[in-house]
């Protein structure tokens, strides 16, 4: 659960008041243009959003999510701050200020905003993902897990809630417990690759490693971070099982599409001393 779910939020912005309905339709089309990755489009629409209605606060917010695609934090704070001025209850721009501060590496204050931003509307799911993540980074385990029980709850078709949810569980050794929820998670969301990540991931922690790999190695040839993530599983499971050529391939191969993945350099570490 990284950063700001841009999508989710342009898409969900709605005027307040009376805004000229040209403006309307600029801040929605530029919104559909920034979840495409078109900036430049996004850029003349929204600006021509706000110069139609120059206290549209969601035009203002999405100003700011540009900047933030774009990498400039100072441009993105300048917009978010300037719904702030308008809208003191612009939730989205408390989230995009908890984003930036998490940019400058000022964890505190982005938990800050992202309470701010709870307090507003709990029901967002985005201040509720990050601030979770960032108390489970920092070890508040009991905080988080709340957190996290509060945001399946709000958004139970995520399966990224369930697995953050469980890994939490996992750091705080309740097991039983996290077993219970891989089952949860199984009603909840049926079949799809993520729940068969946590079975496998259930198996690993229960010793049953024929079990986890059974699960694992097919998820490991998926495309993106939950390939990558399966990928660093498989080759924990291989290595505790004893088989370190088929740990070390398994880490490779995730190497190889991510440099820097935790799981595949532990498991390469591990094995550097072990005869081939």
């Amino acid at each position: 659960m990284r950063s700001l779910a841009l999508v989710l939020l342009l898409l969900a912005c709605s005027p307040r008041g009376a805004i000229h309905p040209n403006a309307v339709e600029l801040n929605k089309n530029g919104a559909y243009a920034l979840a495409h990755g078109d900036l430049e489009t996004a850029q003349a629409r929204l600006s021509l959003a706000v110069e139609y209605h120059p206290n549209f606060v969601e035009a203002w917010i999405n100003l700011g999510l540009l900047e933030l695609a774009r990498g400039d934090v100072a441009a993105a704070e300048k917009h978010f701050r300037r719904a702030i001025a308008i809208d003191r209850d612009a939730a989205g721009a408390r989230v995009g200020l908890g984003v930036v501060a998490e940019r400058r590496a000022d964890l505190a204050q982005a938990e800050k905003e992202y309470r701010a931003a709870l307090a507003i509307d709990p029901g967002l799911p985005e201040p509720r993902a990050n601030l979770a993540r960032l108390l489970a980074d920092r070890g508040a385990l009991d905080e988080a897990r709340d957190h996290l029980r509060r945001l399946i709850e709000v958004q139970a078709d995520d399966p990224a809630g369930w697995i953050a949810l469980c890994e939490v569980l996992w750091r705080m050794g309740r097991d039983a417990e996290a077993s219970a929820l891989v089952d949860e998670a199984r009603t909840q969301l049926g079949d799809r690759p993520e729940v068969e990540l946590l079975l496998g991931r259930r198996e690993l922690r229960a010793g049953d490693h024929d079990e986890a790999i059974a699960h694992l190695e097919p998820l490991a040839k998926s495309p993106g971070a939950l390939g990558r993530a399966a990928g660093g599983w498989l080759a924990i499971a291989k290595l505790e099982k004893g088989d370190v050529a088929g740990a070390r391939a398994a880490a490779r191969a995730v190497l190889a599409r991510d440099p820097e993945d935790r799981l595949a350099k532990h498991v390469l570490s591990k094995t550097a001393s072990i005869a081939p």
